[in-house]
């Protein structure tokens, strides 16, 4: 998943979400959703062309796509989606809100970093994790277990990738990022509980 916004923020600009799935083994891109307010189709007819040409999850972190504040962001949220994507293919794996609940509810040994601000995790967290912002882990992994599966998130994604690369680095075996962040939970966890209540 990738959560940014269709275009400058500071000009109204509303979230979108993007679902893409890719080949592990090739790295072509096989298939993609997006929901939001607005620019989904300027997002779904890229990434249609893209599949349709044979692209790689690699090749859309590479597209010139058009800029201008009214209608996109400094780097399209396709460019963000090619890099996700990449990045879990190669080296970089992601873990859904799904795996890391079903984990936790087997009583399985997994370590959870919130590596936002303190503000924003006393706001809201994911069930169970550690906050360690991304500038102070180089110096607090060692509070971490390097043998134990660790997940690391932000709000969206891309700080927690930098967290995660961060643990890879330090000798960490297992290491994902938060499938679209501490957003993402907190709409599937919402999703959950809404479900309970019909």
């Amino acid at each position: 998943y990738n959560l940014k916004p269709d275009h400058a923020e500071y000009l109204g600009g509303q979230e979108l979400t993007i679902k893409a799935l890719a080949d592990r083994k090739t790295g072509r891109v096989l298939g993609a959703q997006v929901i939001g307010k607005g620019g989904v189709d300027k997002r779904v007819d890229v990434l249609a062309t893209a599949i349709t040409f044979g692209a790689k999850a690699e090749d859309l972190f590479h597209l010139d796509l058009a800029y201008a504040p009214p209608f996109a962001t400094t780097k399209d949220p396709v460019l963000y989606t090619g890099m996700a994507l990449d990045n879990a293919i190669k080296r970089n794996p992601l873990m859904t809100p799904t795996k890391i609940l079903a984990a936790q509810e087997k009583g399985e040994a997994i370590q959870i970093i919130d590596t936002r601000s303190k503000k924003d995790y006393e706001k809201s967290h994911v069930k169970g994790a550690v906050h360690i912002p991304l500038g102070e882990l180089r110096i607090r992994a060692e509070e971490l277990d390097k043998d134990v599966p660790t997940v690391t998130y932000c709000n969206k994604g891309v700080t927690g990738n930098a967290a995660q690369n961060v643990l890879i680095n330090h000798g960490f075996k297992e290491v994902y990022n938060l499938s679209g962040g501490n957003k993402n939970y907190q709409s599937y966890v919402a999703m959950l509980d809404a479900k309970k209540t019909y």
